[in-house]
């Protein structure tokens, strides 16, 4: 498996030069747009050569260890949030952030602390468990090349696609959605992944989504489409979520 990353590492280098860019391609992504383009003829190797580690036993092993690592990440940084909270001296002049720190006010105060915390690192998570999946090729961790909107690339009955992996559904904001469908629609296969089937509606909305090109995906047509069941996820998260909720607020 090594031997064929570097020859995809190889083949990047051989022959981005050549690769013709569109007048649709911003100025920073070229750079994406050309990479992703030799990978699209390179990737199929890779996946034929992936290890097939599609049963149960492992599966359910592998999610339990990033659960376990993200329970543990947690609790730890957020225990320490915690006790910096309360070392604050209010004797002392100090800058206050908002109305609930200058009360003391800890639940109420680390509340939004504890719940962004947790969303960001866990949108990380939950691309370590797609990776499990021997359809899944995430860039950065396979051959530590950073592609500009591009979290995890899918291999789909022999097409290559490229995606975003959010939490949920509304997750950017309408600022963020213009990026991230300019990022997206360069590509002849694209997708817009909502891990988790959660949020009020789709940001891209699916018009949008459908006028350029890119697939939309939620919870069980997501995991699903790579061989992982959403609903075992679901609840290990949740039972997670349970017990970190416990240990902070006890």
């Amino acid at each position: 498996m090594q031997e064929i990353k570097q020859r995809i590492i190889q083949e990047i280098k051989n022959k981005k030069s050549l690769i013709s860019v569109p007048e649709i391609v911003l100025p920073d992504l070229v750079e994406t747009y050309k990479i992703c383009r030799v990978l699209d003829e390179s990737l199929a190797l890779f996946f034929d050569e992936k290890e097939d580690y599609n049963n149960y036993s492992y599966i359910n092993a592998e999610i339990d260890e990033i659960l376990n690592i993200f329970k543990t990440e947690v609790l730890t940084a957020l225990q320490n949030k915690k006790v910096q909270f309360r070392s604050i001296d209010r004797s002392q002049p100090f800058k206050f952030r908002n109305i609930f720190e200058y009360a003391g006010s800890e639940n109420l105060y680390l509340s939004s602390i504890y719940t962004r915390f947790i969303s960001e690192n866990l949108g990380h998570k939950l691309e370590d468990i797609a990776n499990i999946s021997q359809q899944v090729f995430i860039p950065e961790k396979e051959l530590n090349l950073s592609l500009k909107g591009i979290d995890l690339i899918i291999y789909d009955q022999g097409l290559i696609k490229y995606a975003q992996l959010k939490t949920k559904k509304d997750t950017l904001t309408g600022s963020q959605r213009s990026r991230s469908v300019d990022e997206l629609k360069i590509h002849p296969h694209s997708m817009f992944v909502a891990a988790l089937d959660m949020g009020k509606s789709w940001n891209p909305s699916p018009k949008i989504a459908k006028a350029n090109q890119i697939e939309l995906l939620a919870g069980e047509d997501f995991w699903s489409l790579i061989g992982l069941d959403y609903t075992v996820i679901l609840n290990k998260l949740s039972k997670v979520i349970n017990e970190i909720d416990k240990e902070l607020y006890q």
